[in-house]
């Protein structure tokens, strides 16, 4: 009985130790790439900010976009969510910083975790090009 539950045990740690993040729309990183992110002490009144650094590998720039950056541990909990500016343009091969106040339990788990133990990824729900092609992508 032991030796079941130990390697119940065992298959349960190793299922989730191999989690990987995935958009819940069925869109991956492959438009905009998340290249790190930093929490930053904010002003007087004790706010921080999260500082998450996006990189558009596309030859066509992006004028118009809908997306969220999501956070999850390696064990797959969700940590938060953070919106991009829907009409913020991004050239093609250009960087993007979103800056945003944190708070609450998203920035206690942030402040908690290890960085090497927080996952992000940017799903792309729908967009226009530069050059006026909409791409949508299901949900």
């Amino acid at each position: 009985m032991r030796q079941l539950v130990f390697a119940l045990s065992f298959a349960l740690f190793s299922a989730t130790g191999a989690h990987a993040i995935e958009c819940l729309n069925g869109q991956s990183a492959d438009i905009l790439r998340l290249e790190s992110w930093d929490l930053l002490d904010g002003d007087d009144n004790g706010e921080k900010t999260i500082n998450i650094a996006l990189h558009h590998d596309g030859s066509v720039g992006i004028r118009l976009i809908d997306a969220t950056v999501r956070f999850e541990d390696v064990l797959g909990e969700r940590i938060g969510e953070f919106p991009l500016e829907r009409a913020d343009g991004i050239g093609a091969g250009a960087g993007y910083i979103l800056n945003d106040v944190i708070a609450g339990t998203v920035l206690e788990r942030l402040e908690s975790l290890h960085p090497d133990d927080v996952m992000g990824i940017v799903c792309v729900r729908a967009l226009v090009y530069e050059d006026g092609t909409l791409e949508e992508f299901a949900s």
